[in-house]
Order: structure tokens, then C-alpha cells, then sequence
């Protein structure tokens, strides 16, 4: 599937960080006028949890497994508010007239110690034969040594290009791509370009999630770059730089290349 694209959105471009359970939907739905106007381009959708799932999973601590009744009710909690929001965001994607389904990660997925594990994607083979984008997520899911645990919508981006060897894996966030601090002058930039063992400093501009943030971002996209998939990170609030991503136009952002 050499021409497929994974498109990761993250979880501060789809919902308000600062208002928890709070979906940016008319951004949601200018992704999906723009997704309308290159369909049917072979395309995978993953969203993270932003402000639904994150506060849930780290109040309860879900990422530890199943240790006390505690962790069972955050388990249970935060299956239950991932779904609402991939319910939400394939909602808000058929009402600007892109055709896609929900297909919540702990339906296909399970993880032995945090890694995935088995990955059944039938479904998505299905979904994409017909035209139709699977939009999946970051999500609570079950875990052969943890019993469950919390898996991160970057891992499975990665994992995805990865496992179906696809085109191009871009993580359309809220800023224009990663930033980095020289260590000498103390400048902030944003970076064109990203190598393993570059000597910079990644600058976080926004406080980090129970996921890992951009730095999870990075690492899970040189997991990609390393198995010759093109891997950018893009701004998704301007207009039109999700479309220019995937037909290949020259856009701001930064490139991982490994």
C-alpha cells in the first residue's frame, strides 16, 4: 500500500486543552472540506485523546495496568470517553462530507506490556476497498501482561505506516511543527529538518500529556522514517496545509528524515 497516508491528529488541534471534553469542531470540519477535496486517496485517520481522554487516564493512572479496583474504573471511564470522542470527530468529518468510520483502537488492538501485540485490520482493508477512511485512536486498550493500558495515538500512527508500508505518515498539530532551542544562544526555531542525533533541544511549547507529547511524536515518527516512510509534522489550524501535505506541496513544517 505504497500509496497510503497516515493522517495523525493530534489531540490539541481536535479538542480545547484548556476546557476539558471540549471538541474544536469547526476545525475538525475544515480538515474534512479539505480531506473532501483529495478523496479517495488511500488515507488512515488516527486522532489523539486531547482534552476527553487525557484528564480521565491520568487522574486514574490507567498507563499502570490493572493493580487496584481504581484502575479498573479509569480503564472502564476512559473507554467509555474515547469513544464518545471518535464518535464526535467522525461526526463532525461526515458533516463536511468526507466519508469515513470509527474503528476505536482497543477493537483491533491489543498490547503485551505497552507494545503492540496483535493488530487485526481486516476492517480496514474493507473500509478502504469501498472508499470509505477509517478513523481510528489513541485509546484504552487490553494488555496481555498489564491487563490494559493506554495507548498512545502516535504509536499507532507509526505502527500503521509502518506495517503497511505506507507513503507518508503526517502529524497535523497546532503549531507549525517541532521547535527546537540552540544551546549556545538559547534561540528558538522551528526546525525544516530533524536527524537522529542532532545536537539540538527540543523546546516544548505546551505543557506535556500522559502520552509523551512531541517528544513522543518524534520518536515514534524516526520509527517510521527508519523504514522509508516520508514522516512530517504540520500546522492542521492553517488552512489548507493538511491538503498540501498529502499531494505533496511544499509546505511549512518539519521533515524527520532518517
Amino acid at each position: 500500500m505504497r500509496e497510503l497516508i497516515i493522517l495523525k491528529l493530534g489531540g490539541s488541534l481536535i479538542t480545547n486543552k484548556d476546557k476539558p471534553f471540549t471538541l474544536r469542531r469547526d476545525v475538525i470540519e475544515g480538515i474534512g472540506g479539505e480531506l473532501r477535496e483529495v478523496w479517495p486517496t488511500p488515507l488512515i485517520i488516527v486522532h489523539g485523546g486531547g482534552s476527553y481522554a487525557h484528564p480521565v487516564a491520568k487522574r486514574y493512572r490507567v498507563f499502570e495496568g490493572y493493580k487496584t479496583p481504581e484502575h479498573l474504573k479509569g480503564f472502564i471511564e476512559t473507554a467509555k470517553i474515547v469513544r464518545r470522542l471518535n464518535n464526535e470527530v467522525v461526526e463532525a468529518l461526515t458533516d463536511s462530507g468526507f466519508p469515513c468510520i470509527g474503528i476505536p483502537a482497543s477493537t483491533f488492538i491489543i498490547t503485551k506490556n505497552g507494545r503492540i501485540e496483535t493488530c487485526n485490520l481486516d476492517c480496514f482493508f474493507a473500509s478502504l476497498d469501498i472508499g470509505i477512511t477509517p478513523v481510528t485512536c489513541g485509546d484504552a486498550v487490553f494488555d496481555r501482561i498489564l491487563k490494559f493500558t493506554i495507548l498512545s495515538g502516535d504509536t499507532i500512527a507509526s505502527y500503521l505506516a509502518t506495517r503497511l508500508r505506507a507513503k507518508k505518515v503526517i502529524f497535523a498539530l497546532d503549531v507549525d511543527g517541532v521547535y527546537v532551542k540552540d544551546r549556545i544562544t538559547g534561540e528558538v526555531k522551528l526546525a525544516e529538518k530533524l536527524t537522529p542525533g542532532m545536537p539540538i533541544e527540543v523546546f516544548k511549547l505546551v505543557e506535556e500529556d500522559v502520552t509523551g507529547g512531541i517528544v513522543r511524536k518524534i520518536e515514534e515518527g524516526f520509527e517510521a522514517a527508519e523504514k522509508g516512510v516520508e514522516v512530517l509534522l504540520i500546522n492542521g489550524l492553517v488552512r489548507g496545509r493538511i491538503k498540501s501535505a498529502i499531494i505533496g506541496e511544499e509546505i511549512i513544517g518539519t521533515r524527520l528524515v532518517y
